[in-house]
């Protein structure tokens, strides 16, 4: 018997890493894959908006399509030139980032993966309030 309310808990625990309640307040900044200016990525508290800076700031509306499945919608950015590396380096995350992505979260980390494989791994900076 002690055995099944284990196995419970831990399948509770684990379903719980990949809802909307898991990210939401929460601040990241991408620590994979490296790119020339530092990338963030949060999710309002109340709200399914998202916001981020590369070069420049984005923001938009997410949805938590399924289990582990999150999709990156309106989104919208500023528009300031940088330099030449910068400029590249947020064109390349913008290639990857947005629409569906799968999702789920370890420890301190969101792990988003695109339709072509490709990881994008954040490390929390900021917890959501209790």
């Amino acid at each position: 018997m002690n055995t099944f309310f284990c196995s419970m808990f831990a399948f509770l625990s684990l379903a719980s890493c990949t809802g909307a309640d898991a990210i939401k307040g929460n601040e990241y900044t991408l620590i994979e894959p490296k790119y020339s200016t530092e990338v963030t990525l949060g999710f309002d508290k109340k709200q399914d908006l998202y916001h981020g800076a590369v070069l420049n700031r984005y923001f938009g509306n997410y949805a938590i399509n399924k289990k582990g499945v999150i999709e990156f919608k309106n989104s919208a950015s500023t528009k300031m030139a940088g330099s030449p590396e910068d400029m590249k380096s947020e064109d390349e995350y913008f290639k990857g980032f947005g629409g569906t992505m799968n999702f789920k979260t370890e420890d301190d980390k969101l792990i988003l993966t695109n339709k072509d494989g490709k990881q994008f791994i954040y490390k929390k900076t900021q917890n959501a309030e209790k």
